[in-house]
């Protein structure tokens, strides 16, 4: 797999959206390439972030 795919499936793996097969490859490139693995951290705070920050959204809305 190169760095090109597997930033396009970070998002879908973090939200669980990505087919398991697909899913078995991205980790195992993360293992690998230290550069994805940072993308894949900083993808999975940003979006922890926005769901946090939309949770407390609507409990004032």
């Amino acid at each position: 797999m190169d760095c090109r795919r597997a930033q396009e499936w970070i998002e879908a793996y973090i939200m669980g959206d990505l087919a398991p097969e697909l899913a078995d490859e991205l980790e195992a490139h993360l293992r690998e390439c230290d550069a994805c693995q940072r993308h894949y951290e900083e993808q999975k705070r940003l979006i922890a972030l926005l769901k946090r920050a939309f949770r407390v959204k609507q409990r004032f809305a």
